[in-house]
């Protein structure tokens, strides 16, 4: 985008329009959470689980050995 444009685009945004950072931050959360909360909420395929669970099982046998 040119600089003249990006110029006139910044003059159409109205000055009511400054969220804070917590705002933005739970904007953009919700916002995420919105659109993949279907994936989620959907089970591991069988072989994700098989290497999580193999993944906690040395983490668990690291954290018991030190």
């Amino acid at each position: 985008m040119q600089q003249s444009n990006r110029q006139q685009w910044a003059r159409q945004i109205p000055e009511s329009l400054n969220f804070s950072q917590e705002q933005v931050t739970f904007i953009l959360g919700h916002s995420l959470r919105s659109q993949y909360d279907a994936i989620l909420a959907a089970d591991l395929p069988d072989r994700l689980k098989a290497l999580v669970q193999e993944l906690e099982n040395k983490q668990r046998a690291a954290s018991d050995a030190g």
